[in-house]
């Protein structure tokens, strides 16, 4: 009667009053509010809130910014917020810039490998 129920992807929140630094791995989605400054490989998707920044590489499924991010970013699909403000190559098969986002650089279309966690 009643089927298994779907296990969620786990949710890692960076609060506004962290200040992270190093190379941060995820075994899920994150949202990001507060600020980091190094390498992000999550298994699900990354979202930047607005207040939100990250100084470094992104390597995720979907990649959301409302806020700021400099580095590459490698993921299937990038989606630019009106305040969001990306600077730097990114590396996606699609791309969607809402009117004010800010793209600063350039776009490498290229297919989302798998992302291993033992990397």
């Amino acid at each position: 009667m009643f089927g298994q129920k779907q296990a969620a992807n786990p949710l890692s929140f960076i609060a506004p009053e962290c200040h992270l630094t190093g190379k941060l791995i995820f075994s899920g989605d994150v949202l990001i509010a507060g600020h980091i400054n190094g390498d992000i490989k999550a298994q699900g998707n990354v979202t930047i809130e607005p207040n939100g920044t990250v100084d470094g590489d992104i390597l995720c499924r979907n990649l959301m910014i409302a806020g700021q991010l400099t580095g590459k970013a490698h993921c299937k699909k990038m989606t630019l917020h009106e305040q969001g403000i990306f600077e730097g190559d990114a590396y996606c098969e699609n791309i969607e810039i809402l009117d004010g986002g800010q793209f600063l650089g350039y776009r490498h279309v290229e297919p989302l490998t798998l992302i291993s966690s033992k990397s």
